[in-house]
């Protein structure tokens, strides 16, 4: 076994604060905490229609992906714990209810490698919003955070029965402005942080689908949420993205951008996002956080999203279908590549094959209008 600084860390807090003792999954819970599970969707088997490649690389959603969305709901956990930022949820019998974490039933680690934090007790109810990967990222707030908000009303639930709200810092004005939208008071949040909350009741919920699968029920529900069911949809929209994982040779495809009448979406310049992308005709993205934005499309909304070959995931294709969009994308070369089975994400910029992507475009937008009414006749 390989010791680390991290591994020695953990182990100190560990002793100092304790941990979990043994892992639980849903099914489990339900059957011997009866009065504390709630079911809020049933199990559900999607009808996915298959994306559309351009290009010669193959991303193979299909394999990736759970037959089936599970059982989703709520757990009530008396003198129930919230382990730091994550938000995964502990009984006081120790029991780690990990399939509500992010990982779901692929959970990756053992019980006794998990550290409470340092123990910060708060009395009455604390709901917990919190997710993985979720403090500081647009994404993951909106869809996982804000989701598990979904589930919670869903069941019939009031944030006015809530003592406390558990959720990372809104990264973003946009997602400030959806946790007030969904009614969560601010005044009883508590920051996601390092720290273990203990309360007399913990509300946790199930994850609001699964890893890097998004259900339709829960698309619908920020359509809802954002109004944007009436606008009309004109716009052809390119989401570019910053930070690793850029199109090393943007510039490359910036005439056929130009060409097909594309404007470069830029957050900072927009106030209202959902509005923006319900205006879209087609979007054009590279993978990112900005791509989350394909929640408020339309039906009918065409999509073309750009992979880099060492990160090639199923996010904006689960998305795009449960919004009733026509997904379509080409995987780039990226520019190096990680041991296969590397978690986590690739740092490496890629490359769109320039004459492959104004074909894509070609075709698009060559068809677009006909496709658009025959979805939405298909969704009547």
């Amino acid at each position: 076994m390989r010791i680390t600084r991290q591994s020695i860390h953990r182990a100190l807090r560990v002793i100092a604060y304790g941990g979990p003792k043994r892992l639980c999954d849903n099914a489990t819970w339900a059957r011997t905490h009866p009065e504390a599970w709630t079911k809020v969707i049933d199990r559900e088997v999607p009808n996915r229609r298959p994306a559309v490649k351009f290009g010669t690389i193959d991303a193979d959603f299909e394999s990736m992906l759970p037959a089936a969305f599970p059982e989703m709901g709520l757990v009530t956990l008396a003198h129930g714990r919230i382990i730091g930022p994550h938000g995964w949820l502990v009984s006081a019998d120790g029991s780690l209810l990990h399939e509500n974490s992010w990982y779901g039933a692929e959970y990756p680690t053992k019980p006794w490698k998990i550290a409470y934090g340092k123990r910060r007790a708060v009395k009455g109810t604390c709901l917990s919003l919190a997710s993985d990967f979720a403090i500081g990222n647009y994404g993951h707030f909106i869809l996982d955070c804000l989701g598990r908000a979904a589930l919670f009303l869903k069941a019939g639930r009031s944030f006015g029965e809530i003592d406390h709200v558990y959720i990372p810092r809104p990264p973003s004005p946009t997602t400030e402005a959806f946790l007030r939208a969904i009614g969560v008071p601010l005044e009883k949040c508590i920051w996601a942080e390092e720290s273990c909350i203990a309360a007399d009741t913990v509300i946790g919920t199930t994850f609001p689908g699964t890893r890097r699968n998004y259900p339709r029920w829960l698309i619908d529900f920020f359509r809802s949420l954002a109004g944007t069911d009436a606008k009309r949809a004109h716009r052809r929209i390119y989401v570019p993205r910053t930070g690793p994982r850029q199109v090393r040779n943007e510039a490359e495809l910036r005439a056929a951008l130009d060409r097909f009448g594309f404007e470069t979406y830029d957050f900072r310049k927009v106030d209202d996002e959902a509005a923006y992308f319900a205006e879209a005709e087609i979007v054009v993205g590279a993978h990112g956080a900005g791509m989350t934005n394909l929640i408020f499309c339309q039906p009918g909304t065409w999509v073309l999203e750009l992979l880099p070959s060492d990160h090639v995931w199923p996010y904006f294709y689960t998305i795009a279908d449960s919004a009733g969009a026509a997904y379509h994308y080409i995987v780039g070369n990226s520019l190096g590549s990680r041991p296969k089975g590397t978690f986590g994400p690739s740092p490496f910029d890629f490359v769109v094959d320039p004459a492959v992507f104004e074909s894509a475009l070609e075709t698009i937008c060559s068809d677009v209008p006909g496709a658009r009414s025959t979805m939405r006749l298909e969704q009547s």
